[in-house]
């Protein structure tokens, strides 16, 4: 084509045809220039369509991610109230009678007491988007805007419950309850199990609930020091239950609330 348009301007040159030879470049200048436009537009559209169904994707495993969060938040909620329906009777009680009420369901109690559980952001769709270098893939600015603000909040409370876990439940409630009394820190189920495996592998396990154990918690429980320290543990263990619970409804409606404007998008 390029030789074809190189013969047709030599030919009127050599027949001095110069104003139709201006006119004809001109044309063919035009007709480059519409061609540049054309192949540009098709780039650009390309894209576009590229980059739009990259974005569909992210968005679509946004909402993975949030619908597995929402479950996550969900089973913490139900912790730290499973913690505060424990530690609530306790406390009234020692309101009342000013003494624990020291049986069965008194140790195994206290032993859920120490339970914790690790709280996790489930973020790897924001993470790859962060990482990469693709945040800005997401064409609605409010949205971003949400989903950054979301993620640094979760970051925030995975930080928090984590670091109350470890500094508090694992660092002080536990070796205080263990120093304190031979509380049973198995539970119930625990038991059926460890006397299942006490067949099968010939191996000894205490019930921490024989009378002379009560006894020695009882005892224990009885030096004012002790007693102060068990109440103040169980007081601030169910104050944390509350304080996390209070976070984690509050990220539970933004966690819906978030998975809404995903699925208004079309």
């Amino acid at each position: 084509m390029i030789r074809l348009f190189r013969n047709i301007r030599k030919t009127m040159l050599n027949q001095g045809k110069t104003s139709k030879y201006l006119k004809y470049a001109f044309g063919e200048i035009v007709l480059v220039v519409i061609g540049i436009l054309i192949a540009l537009q098709i780039n650009n559209w390309h894209a576009n369509r590229t980059k739009s169904q990259q974005e569909a994707v992210y968005l679509k495993n946004l909402k993975r991610d949030l619908y597995q969060q929402l479950k996550t938040i969900e089973a913490q909620i139900n912790f730290e109230n499973s913690i505060n329906k424990i530690a609530t009777p306790i406390l009234e009680n020692y309101k009342t009678h000013q003494s624990f009420n020291v049986d069965s369901t008194f140790t195994s109690h206290i032993g859920l007491l120490t339970g914790r559980v690790t709280f996790v952001k489930n973020a790897p769709t924001y993470t790859e988007l962060i990482s990469s270098g693709n945040l800005d893939i997401i064409s609605n600015d409010e949205l971003k805007d949400e989903i950054i603000r979301y993620y640094e909040e979760i970051e925030r409370t995975e930080l928090i419950i984590n670091k109350n876990n470890n500094l508090y439940t694992d660092a002080v409630l536990i070796p205080q309850v263990m120093a304190l009394s031979e509380m049973q820190m198995i539970g119930d189920l625990g038991l059926e199990i460890l006397k299942d495996f006490d067949k099968d592998q010939s191996t000894t396990f205490i019930d921490l609930n024989e009378p002379r154990l009560k006894e020695i918690t009882k005892a224990q429980l009885a030096i004012p020091g002790n007693e102060l320290k068990l109440i103040n543990s169980i007081n601030f263990k169910n104050f944390l239950a509350i304080v996390h619970r209070h976070i984690l409804e509050k990220h539970k409606e933004q966690t819906e609330i978030l998975l809404q404007h995903l699925e208004a998008i079309p």
